[in-house]
């Protein structure tokens, strides 16, 4: 997702925000239609909280509309979309099959639920780490001195991960998001706390109701950073934020 005119107050008018979302899905085939895996759906979902965000915002400065918030905030609206992506009541109003038009089955449902939290362990321990070498190499790495950039992966991989550092590899020299997300990589793992805990409100009342749903637009989407952003995630939940959502979300 790309913001290209952010929303802004000009003079007694509101400049309305432009933002694209470019996508990279599969192509059709000779013999089949474009057609998405469920993991291009999830990432969709993401990008499209994204554009929501930048969308729907009614802030009066612009460097405080849509995505321009916290760093460890700006990946909450993003997250809590996914979340659709994998419930059945929202998925049954477009996932269908492309020549029959079945509805996807309850039970081929359960199933990916069943699926989605093999491994989760592992990737919780991956997201550690990655957010631990982002902020290592912007707090503590000294360029000057006798580590090198390869030797602290491998050190803090070894330490963190269960899968040991392969020689060779080199994988901060493509871990893109250590420029565009200097020392904040973190607020991936940081923010899907406050995701799943705001999503749990949905699951009480209703994931596709539309009083909770005009609550998160009012409450979140439309403030950009105006409001502190832990207190814009107090106010959306009525009390304190809480990690047993997150925890439940990875099967704890």
């Amino acid at each position: 997702m790309f913001g290209m005119i952010p929303g802004k107050k000009i003079g007694d008018e509101y400049q309305m925000p432009t933002a694209s979302l470019v996508c990279n899905f599969p192509k059709a085939t000779s013999d089949s239609p474009a057609l998405m895996l469920h993991d291009d759906v999830v990432t969709f979902f993401h990008e499209f909280g994204h554009l929501m965000h930048d969308l729907l915002t009614q802030s009066e400065l612009s460097a405080q509309s849509g995505t321009n918030v916290a760093r460890d905030f700006v990946e909450m609206p993003s997250q809590i979309f996914e979340n659709w992506a994998w419930d059945y009541e929202a998925l049954k109003l477009f996932a269908k099959h492309y020549k029959t038009n079945e509805v996807l089955p309850i039970e081929l449902h359960d199933k990916m639920i069943a699926s989605r939290n093999v491994g989760s362990g592992l990737q919780v321990l991956q997201q550690i780490f990655y957010g631990t070498l982002d902020l290592t190499y912007h707090d503590k790495y000294d360029p000057n001195g006798s580590k090198s950039t390869t030797d602290v992966v491998k050190e803090l991989q070894n330490r963190i991960t269960l899968y040991k550092y392969q020689d060779d590899t080199y994988f901060e020299a493509g871990f893109g998001h250590l420029n565009g997300y200097g020392a904040g990589y973190y607020s991936y793992l940081w923010a899907k706390v406050f995701s799943e805990d705001m999503f749990s409100v949905f699951q009480e009342n209703g994931v596709m109701d539309k009083e909770t749903g005009l609550r998160l637009r009012k409450t979140v989407l439309e403030r950009g950073s105006t409001v502190d952003e832990l207190e814009i995630v107090k106010e959306f939940l009525g009390r304190e934020p809480s990690q047993d959502a997150f925890l439940k979300s990875i099967g704890l």
